[in-house]
């Protein structure tokens, strides 16, 4: 696996999927962008060091995200007052997509060779 393709896979798609979020949302919370970026910057490089484990537990994080997010797609895409909420539905798919492709992904063999401590 190319160095771009961990870079991609390790720190930038599972940072963006949890954070892929409507951006009036993430202004209010600069705080908050900075712990979730720092916490996968430490997964991240605890992949590229070959820790196994990391790599289940970045695997259990992508889906929980993905069933949280299908979650809040049916219960918060309507408004109280029955209006539909574009925004936040095309936001929430997104980062359903995201971090569902990133779970079926880190679990490819090619990705498992790079776990191998040499």
């Amino acid at each position: 696996m190319s160095l771009l393709k961990k870079v991609l896979f390790f720190f930038i798609l599972p940072a963006l999927g949890i954070l892929f979020y409507n951006p009036a949302t993430l202004v209010k919370a600069p705080l908050l962008i900075a712990i979730v970026a720092g916490f996968f910057t430490i997964i991240g490089v605890l992949l590229m060091r070959g820790y196994s484990t990391v790599l289940t537990f970045a695997i259990f994080l992508n889906g929980m995200n993905a069933i949280v997010r299908l979650l809040m797609l049916v219960s918060n895409a309507f408004a109280k007052n029955g209006v539909f909420q574009p925004g936040f539905a095309i936001f929430t798919f997104g980062g359903l997509a995201i971090s569902f492709y990133l779970m079926l992904r880190l679990d490819k063999v090619d990705v498992r060779k790079t776990m191998v401590r040499q």
